[in-house]
């Protein structure tokens, strides 16, 4: 066997969601800003993305991160988020897990006794400020992050979707945009066993929304699609003020609860005077566990009133691993299948 690349990772979960951080090995990327970084993985290094996060090293719903350096001096580290699909802008439940990675492996340095730890994080969509609760020195209990401002976009937006009908959503956007709707405007509940249709559902509105609604984030000219569509009901426990479901990249379904899912809720929430300042929002996700959100500022995203929301919860390291790449191996890219 022969080697051409190796890639060290830390595997770890939020709520459930899978992320795969990527701390080692990962060739020169140029760029300005963190943005500009992320275009260039995609035009020259994609195929890394594609092989840690398919098959045979990832699976159908992996998520992960590259950790870099910073081009914001506010900032501690640079991320790129990524999943099968391709790149976002900006992952809650990646956030919780890259700062709990951060953490705990000692990759910045912890006041003996200290409650908290501030990691803040430059990401495509901007500076995002997190702080790790911890349990001892290097344990991380939780993680509480400061999205980047969140705003309600379009508001009860009709939606001809195929073999559904014209349904009403809202467009918001908390790190990448969402099309937030009622799962009964679909006709379906959110259930584990009702996983595959929910996915489909999803999608069918993904892109009948993208073909029929223009959206523009008003500062980064780089954020012009709606990359997921956020479904909600009522909660199973009684902790939780609403639960979700959300459909992203070919199809796949979020474990988490969605940071930047909740984020954009809180904005719609908030905009709509459904929800008043630093109020306690508990989203609930298919399986069940949860995110805590309140709204901690008011602001603006270029001329659109936004919001700055804090979004509240736990990861887990499940593994340390070093990804090598044999250029014999034909599946040595990943692959799928559908």
């Amino acid at each position: 066997m022969q080697f051409n690349r190796s890639i060290t990772v830390i595997d770890s979960h939020t709520a459930g969601e899978a992320a795969r951080i990527v701390t080692g090995g990962m060739p020169k990327l140029i760029g300005n800003t963190i943005a500009e970084k992320k275009q260039y993985l995609i035009d020259h290094y994609d195929k890394i993305r594609t092989s840690i996060m398919l098959e045979p090293r990832g699976h159908s719903e992996m998520f992960g991160a590259f950790l870099m350096e910073p081009i914001n001096p506010e900032a501690d580290f640079g991320i790129v988020f990524m999943d099968t699909g391709g790149y976002l802008n900006m992952c809650g439940h990646n956030t919780i897990a890259a700062v709990t990675a951060i953490v705990e492996t000692g990759m910045v340095d912890v006041e003996p006794g200290a409650k908290d730890k501030n990691v803040n994080l430059d990401t495509p969509a901007g500076l995002v400020r997190a702080v790790a609760h911890l349990r001892g020195d290097h344990e991380v209990e939780s993680v509480s992050f400061r999205n980047v401002p969140s705003f309600l976009y379009k508001k009860d937006v009709e939606v001809d979707v195929p073999d559904i009908g014209k349904i009403k959503l809202d467009i918001s956007f908390g790190g990448s945009f969402f099309a937030i709707l009622p799962v009964s405007e679909v006709n379906e509940k959110i259930d584990t066993h009702n996983e595959q249709k929910l996915a489909e559902v999803g999608m069918k509105v993904l892109h009948a929304v993208n073909e029929q609604v223009k959206v523009q984030h008003p500062e980064l000219s780089h954020i012009k699609t709606v990359d997921l569509v956020e479904m909600y009901g009522e909660p199973k426990d009684d902790e939780s003020t609403l639960q979700n479901v959300v459909v992203f990249g070919d199809g796949q379904v979020d474990r988490s609860p969605c940071g930047t899912g909740t984020s954009a809720k809180l904005a719609t929430l908030y905009s709509k005077d459904k929800l008043k300042m630093n109020e306690k929002f508990v989203y609930e996700s298919i399986l069940e566990t949860k995110f805590y959100g309140r709204v901690v500022e008011e602001t603006k995203a270029g001329n659109i009133p936004a919001i700055i929301p804090e979004i509240t919860g736990s990861a887990w390291i499940t593994g340390f691993n070093n990804l090598v790449f044999d250029p014999t191996d034909p599946l040595t890219n990943g692959f799928e299948l559908k």
